[in-house]
């Protein structure tokens, strides 16, 4: 590594940052989806609703400890100027 010398090479990086990208954005949609639904299925829930998710077997990716913002904050900046071209 002090020699300069790239390991990875642009092109299999390009790809990979793509590819987490991807992976990232079917992460969130069916969260996305869940939320929306959840919210409009409990809104006037007289239920406590975390009894109510763990009577279901519903769990979200926090109670088991994983983070979608963890892994959205590995993501790499996109400047939005170079992607128009």
């Amino acid at each position: 590594m002090r020699g300069g010398v790239a390991l990875v090479k642009p092109e299999e990086r390009k790809a990979v940052g793509e590819m987490f990208n991807d992976r990232l954005s079917q992460w969130r949609k069916p969260r996305r989806t869940f939320k929306d639904l959840w919210d409009a299925i409990t809104e006037n829930s007289p239920e406590d609703l975390k009894e109510f998710k763990e009577e279901l077997g519903i769990e979200h990716d926090e109670d088991v400890g994983v983070s979608l913002q963890t892994f959205a904050g590995l993501q790499q900046p996109v400047n939005k100027r170079l992607r128009s071209n």
